[in-house]
């Protein structure tokens, strides 16, 4: 039985050795053979062979200038709420669900504001804005043990570091343009020349 095995892994072996030594020689035969195969075929090839991505969000909720950090179970800092999308489910789907899952609210004017990829991880982060509708935060979720609407001019130190960059590009790109002084108008007439 154990010559047999040794036999088949040897024949394996060589098999994907020609197959592969046949693709560099021949580079456009994998992409013929591929265009032959049924369509679903090719589906579970091209999935099976792409990486794999989870997306989660973070979510902007402002009230009156201030903006809604949370605190988890987990972690002893201040965080932007968050969650992740669900198979099938757009960005304003996933903030709506999270949001009332955890926080029991409802925003209104949903604008995306930036999509980033973690470095060296399958995750990509995307980061949504949102105004409040409701007055009340009811804590509905068991990882959520705290929140709290902070002036956006005195945010706490203590937030998590995966959040820090986010709410100072937040920051940044909420500030008015910077005003340059005016230019002086030039003279209508040109200045009179000196005779030496």
């Amino acid at each position: 039985m154990r010559s047999f095995l040794k036999k088949a892994v040897l024949l394996l072996l060589a098999l994907a050795v020609l197959v592969a030594v046949t693709f560099v020689a021949f580079p456009g035969l994998k992409y013929e053979i591929y265009r032959k195969l049924p369509p679903k075929m090719r589906w579970n090839i091209s999935y099976a062979l792409t990486d794999k991505f989870v997306v989660g969000m973070v979510y902007f909720v402002e009230r009156n200038n201030q903006l809604l950090l949370v605190r988890h179970t987990y972690q002893d800092k201040w965080a932007l709420p968050g969650g992740w999308v669900e198979r099938n489910e757009s960005f304003e789907e996933s903030a709506r669900r999270e949001l009332d899952e955890e926080l029991n609210i409802k925003i209104d004017d949903f604008e995306v504001l930036e999509v980033n990829k973690v470095p060296r991880s399958g995750i990509i982060n995307i980061a949504i804005r949102g105004r409040l509708k409701e007055k009340h935060v009811t804590i509905r979720d068991g990882e959520i043990y705290g929140y709290r609407f902070f002036d956006l001019h005195h945010l706490p130190d203590d937030v998590i570091y995966t959040h820090k960059p986010y709410i100072k590009r937040y920051l940044e790109a909420r500030r008015p343009p910077r005003q340059l002084p005016p230019e002086e108008p030039a003279p209508s007439t040109p200045p009179e020349r000196q005779s030496p």
